[in-house]
């Protein structure tokens, strides 16, 4: 639990000090590419304390200003490698794994982005999904990310939900609902 309040403070000055810069977004691209590429090879480095600073130091600068071939070199990976090395400077590396996993959380709350999950009962084109996900935003007020499952059993349409909201426009609630109105009228 403190852990979590520690990784959650330090997320949430990375997002401050990387929307000061206008580079939030580049920041999060950042460290999804870490992650993806570079966090099970090096985080196990940069936690060893049998590794000198310098020699950390070193891998950082390598990974985030551009010294390794093809790592990122941007805005978004200089103020990462600023970070890191504070993290470093401090002792507090053992939380980046923890800081990197709540960076992405608070920055779709901080942009007002929902994530939720489309089902449905088969894929769609994509002008479809385009026009869809419009309309989902739209009835949200929000912006919104979606993870797209298939789902055979709600037979057509589609169904929405976030943690706290759904929109339920399947064919299976369709019919549930009509079987319920057939149900109340009297049938002589």
């Amino acid at each position: 639990m403190k852990s979590e309040v520690i990784a959650g403070r330090y997320a949430d000055a990375l997002l401050a000090a990387a929307t000061e810069h206008k580079t939030a977004e580049a920041v999060l691209e950042q460290i999804q590419w870490y992650q993806k590429t570079a966090a099970a090879s090096t985080s196990p480095l940069l936690e060893n304390p049998m590794i000198p600073s310098e020699k950390k130091e070193a891998l950082i600068t390598r990974l985030f200003t551009g010294g390794d071939a093809g790592s990122p070199a941007s805005a978004g990976a200089k103020i990462l490698f600023h970070f890191i090395c504070l993290l470093l400077r401090k002792g507090r590396v053992g939380y980046l794994g923890d800081i990197f996993r709540l960076y992405p959380i608070r920055y779709e709350a901080a942009m007002g982005i929902i994530k939720g999950t489309l089902s449905l009962a088969y894929p769609i084109s994509d002008d479809l999904m385009g026009r869809l996900k419009g309309k989902i935003e739209a009835r949200m007020r929000r912006r919104v990310t979606l993870e797209i499952k298939q789902d055979p059993q709600i037979l057509g349409g589609f169904v929405f939900a976030t943690g706290t909201e759904l929109i339920d426009a399947s064919v299976k609630r369709l019919l549930v609902d009509l079987e319920e109105r057939l149900k109340t009228i009297p049938v002589a």
